[in-house]
């Protein structure tokens, strides 16, 4: 039998926490994921009764296949079997561990009598997915354990690292353990200090030191959490309320509604986030927002060609977005730099996450067949994001412009454009200085 030792005080302080959430967030190679399913099988030897389930997740299925499965079945030994069609692992007890993945975050949602949770590599769930796993383990109050590589002052930042940070008795539902990867005893030191001198500073923080840094590649890196957020208030007179929706059933639904001010202010003042939604329920939703706003359109991804005339049978005025991708990121861009964009607190949770991880492609990660030259956002957790495309879109001019609403027949002429037409000659006066 093979005897394995923690290499380290807060390795051993991981696998014997007892909190409700334990979250190791460190530098790569220091063994967060081997501290996931030691403490997964520990409880899975706990809690014997056949009823229990055990949930492993994980991102994407790539991360599920090459890092945390063969972490999990390697610890496990001769337990029991793996079901590869199933992604179920079942004891020779009777109980089973299921592998699910971010990639369908409602994958989690019908298993029952869960009592435990471990989420690797968690940095990369979406807001919707860590709230459908704790959902899970809330009925037996089981616990949830976290191992992840920083990526994003995302939720698991905002929510566990920050309080943590600023007080360490915060959250006391927690138990926090970071550290770098060279405190692996294990970790070559060469190749530490290698990294250390050519490796960007910050990058090297985040990768090496385990340490909470703005993600890199972001799409909206101009994004600030205080100052593209403020408190609600009434907005004033002649505010236009514009609707978006990016459809969805397996993944989430999205609905959002964003007043615009005369001026040009934009302002998300609502939120709507879920998946497995029906037809009726997504029309639902939108006469509560028609009624308690007054939303004149919406603005639906054009692939929805049913959702959006289903909309239109239903008096919901809809069109059909413009679906560019590029042109909705310059749109929503400038809107957000200059802070002309801002989100009304405590509306939109997984609009204010998705911002934190809305990114384009690493360039190193690009497979052979992957066209590069595309300067498209990975397409991943996005719906939020989506939606502030469409509406940017189809309301934002840049500069100082006026702001054109959709199903405006014309735009209200502007003093300087009244004035600059008076100025231009007339019919008659091009023709007597051609005839001349």
């Amino acid at each position: 039998m093979t005897v394995w030792t923690p290499h380290s005080d807060k390795q051993e302080r991981a696998i014997l926490s007892e909190a409700k959430i334990t979250a190791v967030t460190t530098g790569i190679q220091w063994g967060k994921t081997r501290v996931g399913a030691i403490r997964q099988k520990r409880r899975m030897h706990t809690y014997t009764d056949p009823r229990y389930n055990f949930i492993i997740a994980a991102p994407t299925y790539k991360i599920m296949q090459q890092s945390t499965l063969p972490a999990f079945l390697g610890i496990m030994g001769d337990c029991g079997t793996y079901s590869k069609a199933e992604a179920c692992f079942t004891t020779h007890w009777g109980t089973h561990c299921w592998m699910r993945t971010g990639t369908e975050p409602d994958s989690v949602v019908g298993i029952t009598d869960v009592k435990g949770v471990w989420g690797d590599e968690a940095g990369k769930f979406s807001l919707y997915f860590k709230e459908n796993l704790e959902a899970r383990a809330a009925f037996l109050n089981c616990q949830v354990d976290y191992t992840t590589s920083p990526y994003a002052l995302n939720w698991i930042f905002k929510e566990i690292i920050r309080p943590k940070m600023k007080d360490a008795a915060a959250r006391t539902d927690v138990e926090w353990i970071h550290a770098s990867s060279i405190e692996n005893p294990f970790f070559p030191q060469a190749e530490y200090e290698r990294q250390r001198m050519n490796m960007d500073p910050r990058r090297f923080s985040s990768l090496y030191g385990g340490n909470y840094e703005k993600m890199a590649g972001l799409v909206y890196d101009v994004f600030d959490e205080i100052e593209n957020s403020c408190d609600p208030f009434t907005l004033p007179s002649g505010t236009k309320f514009i609707g978006g929706v990016d459809e969805g059933f397996t993944n989430p639904f999205c609905l959002k509604v964003r007043g615009i001010t005369p001026d040009g202010r934009h302002f998300n003042v609502f939120e709507f986030y879920k998946s497995g939604q029906s037809l009726a329920q997504k029309i639902e939703v939108a006469r509560q927002a028609k009624a308690i706003f007054g939303t004149s359109k919406f603005l639906i991804d054009p692939s929805a060609a049913s959702l959006i005339s289903a909309f239109n049978e239903a008096k919901l005025t809809a069109v059909p977005a413009d679906n560019d991708i590029r042109a909705g990121i310059d749109a929503h861009y400038e809107l957000v730099k200059t802070r002309r964009f801002k989100v009304f607190r405590g509306t939109s949770p997984y609009t204010m996450d998705e911002y934190e991880g809305y990114h384009y492609p690493d360039p190193d990660d690009a497979g052979p067949d992957d066209d590069v030259k595309e300067d498209k956002p990975v397409k991943q957790a996005d719906h939020a994001m989506d939606v502030d495309r469409y509406i940017s879109l189809a309301t934002h001019r840049p500069g100082n412009r006026k702001p054109r609403y959709p199903g405006d027949d014309k735009m209200a002429e502007t003093r300087d454009d009244r004035l600059a037409r008076l100025k231009r000659p007339s019919r008659e006066d091009k023709f007597e200085k051609w005839s001349a």
